[in-house]
């Protein structure tokens, strides 16, 4: 019989043998986040060059309007104080003034054909820095798990299948969605009856009733036999609709609310024309039924694939910079980075141990001098948003393995001698 009293060690513990709040490697997840954050300013910078190009590009445009108005309005002084009086000698005038004035303008539409091209290829730059910062985004997200993160799905039923979609949440305003992949054999690879997780499932909804006088009242519907067409659950919400098949169409939608002390739910008709409070009892039905299909999903959130969609306070993640996607992701490890640090007892080192077996447990750690490494291929106006994870403090440990990439500066003075 075991001893209640004695309570199971910790998978991970500090450096200096206290309990680490997660269950997974924070060590891994930080030099991945540190990769994905270098990834996030480099594109950050391609966005700011794209930018200074279009903004130097702009002032040789008013530069040069400025410097043409100021030469056709002293060739136009110059003609009017010389007043040619003879006929010749006027019709040669007008023809400089002519001249001038088409040179002038063909130099100015020349100037601002320059800026519209700058303009188009800043454009595709932004775009495709946006991009690849997404790409390295999704990346961290599909194979780490972040503080604080959020999981859900989505499940929804094709003509043999059903195809999964992972929700991530996380609280920095970040929400994620991306392909799920069910391996073969999965209890969710094939659409499944009401009847399968649930039996007897009734609720009482409004149904059209009577032959000759038709009116909707109240009634109490048998759902064992429909389909489980979809599926979601994010957060404190959850979504069910059922049909007789896939093929038929929806019969029934159900939305569900557990941010309260019990669950709430709606039921909506197929067509989504008719909204309905459930009863207690009934909603708390949905839920469990919700609940028990969760259940079986439990592992969707861990199949994620590729990236599909991307927001940010709920604007799509290509309309903000790297920069703000990178501050966020920052925000999100710099206090458990910290704390590691604190309590590593290692000075340059980030220490967690891994509980194996009883009296046996493994080291993993990153040196603050490989994580400078990475951050030191950035110009140095842009490192200062790795300032929170406070790495500079630290002094070099002995175990650093030598560095091999170089820096912001060196790759400018190899590329600055290239050129020369």
């Amino acid at each position: 019989m075991s001893n209640p009293h004695i309570y199971p060690a910790p998978r991970y513990v500090y450096g200096d043998s206290t309990p680490f709040d997660s269950e997974v490697d924070f060590i891994a997840t930080l030099r991945a986040s540190v990769e994905c954050c270098v990834e996030l300013m480099r594109s950050q910078h391609a966005v700011d060059c794209a930018r200074a190009r279009v903004a130097e590009a702009g002032a040789h445009v008013v530069r040069t309007r400025c410097e043409l108005a100021a030469l056709a309005e002293a060739l136009e002084g110059a003609l009017r104080a010389t007043g040619p009086r003879q006929t010749e000698a006027r019709e040669v005038a007008q023809r400089v003034s002519m001249m001038a004035k088409g040179a002038i303008t063909s130099e100015a539409r020349r100037a601002q054909s320059v800026l519209d091209a700058t303009v188009v290829r800043a454009d595709q730059t932004v775009g495709e820095a946006r991009r690849s910062a997404a790409k390295a985004l999704g990346a961290l997200v599909s194979a780490h798990e972040l503080p604080g993160a959020r999981f859900g799905f989505r499940i929804f039923a094709t003509e043999e299948r059903y195809g999964a979609e992972a929700l991530v949440t996380l609280s920095c305003g970040l929400r994620l969605t991306f392909d799920a992949t069910l391996p073969d054999g999965h209890p969710m690879r094939t659409p499944c009856k009401v009847r399968a997780l649930r039996d007897p499932m009734v609720v009482t909804v409004p149904q059209q009733v009577g032959w000759w006088n038709k009116r909707v009242e109240p009634t109490a519907v048998h759902l064992d036999g429909l389909t489980i067409l979809a599926a979601s659950v994010d957060g404190s919400r959850g979504a069910l609709l059922l049909g007789k098949s896939v093929r038929s169409g929806i019969a029934h939608a159900f939305d569900v609310d557990w941010s309260g002390a019990v669950p709430r739910a709606q039921w909506h008709d197929g067509e989504d024309t008719e909204v309905f409070e459930l009863s207690p009892q009934d909603a708390d039905g949905i839920s469990r039924l919700l609940r028990a299909f969760e259940h079986r999903a439990t592992d969707v959130p861990g199949a994620r694939r590729t990236m599909t969609e991307a927001t940010l306070e709920g604007r799509p993640l290509g309309e903000h910079d790297p920069s703000d996607v990178c501050a966020r992701v920052l925000g999100l490890i710099a206090p458990v980075a910290r704390e590691i640090a604190r309590r590593s007892g290692a000075p340059g080192e980030l220490v967690l141990r891994r509980n194996v077996d009883t009296g046996h447990r493994d080291e993993v750690f990153v040196t603050t001098a490989e994580l400078l490494e990475a951050i030191a291929t950035l110009p140095p106006s842009l490192r200062r948003a790795f300032a929170l994870l406070e790495l500079e403090k630290q002094p070099r440990s002995r175990r650093a393995p030598s560095r091999v990439m170089p820096s912001f500066e060196e790759i400018s003075a190899c590329e600055f001698l290239s050129v020369s």
